[in-house]
């Protein structure tokens, strides 16, 4: 297995951020909402991917709920090595033509076509470090000239550590500072 192939192993599964709920309920303060993410390499579901493809797509679910507000975001990523074999994620636009509750894993009628994937104009690629298998990235996008997007993640025995901030004029409007955890399940 080669890096990628092992850092892909890592990235996909079905993660939650339970345990990390249930400390905040326990000590009386629930700052992050509950939280699932559901990461699935999904290059069988793209046509006209070109031969020898040397990366992955993968489609992440994101389901969020706090209190009676349940929130679905489904994401496009593809997942490929750089000249220095370090790992990159690269952000896709959703195909406009895809509801996003049709956008999962596994709606095995999902069929995407490389050659109408667009790169997301928005998102700043994130390059992950590895430290002896602690990948961490960090990403700075600028969404509009006042809106920044800040994306921080760790992944290290089966756990991610993600922390999503928007900031609008250099102060926060949504998201977390401190991390939510996440914990494969499955």
């Amino acid at each position: 297995m080669n890096k990628l192939d092992i850092f892909i192993n890592e990235l996909c599964g079905v993660f939650s951020n339970e345990e990390q709920i249930k400390k905040e309920l326990d000590s009386g303060n629930q700052k992050h909402p509950k939280a699932k993410h559901i990461n699935g390499i999904c290059n069988d579901k793209i046509i006209n991917l070109p031969d020898n493809f040397e990366g992955y797509f993968v489609i992440e679910e994101s389901y969020y709920e706090q209190e009676n507000h349940k929130n679905i975001l489904p994401h496009l990523f593809l997942f490929t090595l750089d000249v220095n074999k370090n790992i990159v994620l690269t952000s896709y636009d959703i195909p406009t033509d895809i509801p996003k509750e049709e956008f999962r894993n596994d709606n095995e009628n999902l069929v995407m076509d490389y050659n109408k994937l667009r790169v997301s104009s928005k998102f700043t690629p994130m390059t992950y470090k590895d430290n002896n298998g602690v990948y961490e990235g960090r990403s700075i996008s600028n969404f509009t000239e006042v809106t920044e997007f800040t994306l921080e993640e760790k992944i290290e025995n089966n756990k991610m550590y993600v922390s999503e901030v928007f900031r609008k004029n250099g102060k926060v409007t949504f998201g977390f500072i401190d991390p939510i955890v996440y914990e494969k399940i499955n």
